[in-house]
């Protein structure tokens, strides 16, 4: 439901943004999914990664900081253009139906990021218990690649796009 909201939202924004105003409804709802993918995705290995597995003492707190640290320098590049997308989408909200209405908007986001997250963080931590063995697959995952945008046809040709033009279009 909030996902078809925003997807609608944004093509209304997106026609009124001289930023967007080039996109079509396809590549709007495909650069808009992509950017949500990316930013869930970063949000769920932050908290898996970060603050589950990296609190852990010693070798394997060690090895999860370690294993976020380089998710994130393989994919920061698409990560901010994703980011940059939200804002941009957000200040076009703003700009369209008013400051509150732009904050509405951001918040539904944050939401709908966070929730989905926590969705996938279910998975990986089942039962919402987190244990060294679940930390240790989830190091071994990230450190094989499993998490990398490029893993994930669906999403990576449209992060390329949207890293290749700068700011998330």
């Amino acid at each position: 439901m909030m996902r078809k909201r925003w997807i609608g939202m944004a093509l209304a924004m997106s026609f009124g943004s001289t930023a967007a105003a080039a996109e079509t409804p396809v590549e709007t709802e495909a650069r808009n999914a992509a950017a949500g993918f990316a930013i869930t995705t970063s949000l769920t290995l932050l908290e898996a990664l970060g603050k589950q597995c990296g609190t852990y003492e010693g070798e394997a707190g060690s090895q999860a900081r370690v294993a976020l640290q380089s998710w994130q320098q393989r994919n920061h590049r698409y990560l901010e253009p994703s980011l940059q997308r939200v804002l941009m989408l957000t200040d076009a909200v703003a700009a369209t139906a008013g400051e509150a209405e732009g904050k509405a908007f951001a918040n539904a986001r944050k939401a709908e990021f966070t929730d989905a997250a926590r969705e996938a963080l279910l998975v990986m931590f089942p039962g919402g218990e987190v244990t060294n063995e679940a930390c240790a697959r989830i190091v071994a995952s990230a450190e094989e690649g499993a998490y990398d945008y490029r893993r994930h046809a669906e999403f990576f040709p449209t992060l390329q796009s949207m890293e290749r033009s700068g700011t998330g279009k």
